[in-house]
């Protein structure tokens, strides 16, 4: 059994010369990276400045809107529901044909977007309330009053 205090083998021990050559390359090694950091930092500041910069000058809409701005097609008909739609009422999103200027996630989640935004109000298949984002009228089951649109197709309303 090999006593545990006994020196390393001739072969396993590094000479003086293989012990700076290792510091060496740890040094240069380190040096590359600073040097590396040194001169991405200044571009990744200036990144970050030009991110808040964009952000900065984003409108008091954009930023409510959020991630709704790929799904709606109007802003203002996001605040005319809200502002419409009783908070304690119900109301329905109806997507039909004749919308303009939509997204290709308009008709698949803006019925979705819609329940984020108008809470407290709550979605309800049978709600007076309609958020029609180019829907048939004829179609909602009774007289459409509408009590706001555009001109994409969009309207606001109860069924009577």
């Amino acid at each position: 059994m090999p006593r545990l205090d006994s020196p390393l083998p001739a072969e396993r021990r590094l000479s003086a010369a293989g012990r700076r050559l290792t510091r060496l390359g740890l040094a240069s090694s380190a040096a590359v990276a600073i040097g590396f950091g040194v001169g991405y930092f200044p571009r990744a500041l200036s990144r970050l400045d030009d991110a808040a910069s964009s952000n900065g000058a984003l409108s008091f809409s954009d930023r409510e809107i959020a991630g709704g701005n790929s799904i709606v097609v109007d802003q203002q008909a996001a605040y005319q529901a809200r502002a419409l739609i009783p908070p304690h009422a119900s109301y329905r999103v109806v997507t039909g044909p004749h919308l303009r200027n939509a997204s290709s996630l308009t008709q698949s989640f803006v019925a979705s977007w819609f329940t984020y935004f108008l809470m407290p109000r709550r979605p309800a298949a049978d709600a007076s309330w309609v958020v029609c984002y180019g829907c048939e009228a004829s179609a909602l089951g009774g007289r459409y009053d509408v009590v706001w649109q555009d001109k994409d197709g969009i309207s606001i309303g109860q069924v009577r």
